[in-house]
């Protein structure tokens, strides 16, 4: 029937006062042959799986008896075991779908990676690269007009302190060339940014 839940294939590996029940139950209950039998043979395999239509049974025999057995007391600290999933197989033509995308994603991948190798493949301008060289070139100027600027002006400073003082006086010139050339730098950063 649509709705109804199927427990079909579902165990329970019993906690010890749930064993226990179970062997009283046997021993004790007035139940069924069929299903002391079944219960018997359940608890003497290794590992003790009890199928869930069992629980079922035993619930619906201790219920009619009218003893005063919580059977769900009972299954505390039981351990559920849920049977495999089944997996269906797959539809050959989607199977088969499947590998020639995954060849063809393989082959514009590799494709990808080897363009910047293949030179033929490959459109080598010598202006562009000129273009770059003089780019960078002009970076480069850049970077060493800045440098010695700044070294300039340091040592600019650290000798006109020099000269200034009646006697050297060496963390005086240090400090005010520091000063002076880190004014400089940030002046220059400036500007060097501005044009790059």
């Amino acid at each position: 029937r649509k709705g109804v839940l199927s427990f079909d294939g579902i165990r329970i590996r019993p906690s010890d006062a749930f064993h226990c029940f179970l062997d009283d139950f046997i021993k004790e209950t007035t139940c069924s042959e069929p299903l002391r039998s079944r219960i018997k043979a359940i608890l003497e395999k290794e590992p003790v799986l009890v199928p869930f239509t069992v629980i079922k049974s035993v619930r619906s025999v201790v219920k009619q008896s009218g003893t005063p057995v919580s059977i769900s007391g009972l299954l505390e600290g039981s351990e559920l075991c849920l049977p495999n999933p089944v997996t269906p197989e797959r539809n050959q033509v989607l199977e088969a779908r499947i590998q020639r995308l995954k060849a063809q994603q393989m082959h514009q991948e590799y494709n990808q990676m080897v363009s910047n190798i293949d030179q033929s493949k490959r459109s080598f301008l010598a202006p562009e690269v000129a273009s770059d060289f003089r780019d960078v070139k002009k970076q480069c100027l850049a970077v060493v007009n800045l440098l010695v600027t700044i070294g300039g002006t340091f040592a600019f400073f650290y000798k006109a302190v020099e000269y200034s003082l009646p006697e050297p006086h060496i963390p005086a010139q240090v400090l005010s060339g520091l000063f002076a050339s880190m004014l400089v730098a940030v002046a220059e950063l400036y500007f060097l940014v501005k044009v790059i």
